[in-house]
């Protein structure tokens, strides 16, 4: 690869980053604490009633760790992100930014959907983790005003039940999630031939996304309980 293209491909990558990552910080803050919060409150509640106040962190780690944090933040970006690659791709083809690339000799595919996928695999593990982080300690403040359960305890409870395989787990789902919702929509985004059917094909993007985002979140979880 030349260095112009080296040059361009690290932008794309850098921009990608920045528009799937950091400026989707506020939504996934805001979507995490809900979350959280809601899903705290309700185990601290409840548990204690049933004498399974020892379960908290098991019951955490099962629905925030494993399935809410790669799962709600695959969503986010599809919607934000996944949408808007598969517009941006159209737009470039129907204004034959793409056929010059290809004219000039340059691998479109190297240089427009490979970054994003790299891009998108970054973004979504960074994201991952940060939703957990928010969730935990934001979503136990929100709890704390409700029910003033020690922070100690929850702590220790969450402490002691996480281990390797639930990040593991995690991590493997955001990965996955992440290389194929950028993959898809640069897919479905090239399809378009005509302005009406930009659209179309950025809606199929979306909807076919989220079937394999779902598909691909529970085939995971199957193989990571078994």
């Amino acid at each position: 690869m030349k260095l112009s293209h080296l040059s361009a491909f690290s932008r794309v990558v850098i921009n990608q980053i920045r528009f799937t990552g950091s400026q989707a910080l506020p939504l996934i803050s805001l979507i995490a604490l809900l979350l959280g919060g809601g899903t705290i409150i309700q185990a601290v509640t409840f548990l204690p009633r049933v004498g399974r106040e020892d379960f908290l962190g098991n019951l955490l780690k099962l629905v925030i760790v494993r399935e809410l944090g790669p799962l709600i933040t695959a969503i986010i970006v599809l919607t934000r992100s996944g949408s808007a690659i598969a517009s941006e791709l159209a737009t470039q083809k129907l204004h034959r930014e793409i056929e010059a690339l290809e004219l000039m000799g340059i691998n479109t595919h190297m240089l427009m959907v490979l970054p994003r996928v790299i891009a998108g695999f970054v973004a979504v593990n960074i994201l991952v983790v940060y939703f957990d982080f928010i969730a935990f300690v934001g979503g136990y403040a929100i709890a704390y005003m409700v029910s003033a359960f020690p922070f100690e305890s929850f702590l220790e409870n969450l402490i002691r039940s996480l281990s390797m395989e639930d990040l593991l787990s995690s991590l493997s789902k955001a990965t996955i999630l992440g290389i194929s919702i950028p993959l898809l929509c640069s897919f479905y985004g090239l399809k378009p031939e005509t302005l009406f059917e930009i659209p179309i094909f950025v809606s199929r993007a979306v909807v076919r996304s989220l079937i394999v985002v779902f598909s691909a979140n529970a085939l995971l979880s199957v193989i990571f309980y078994l």
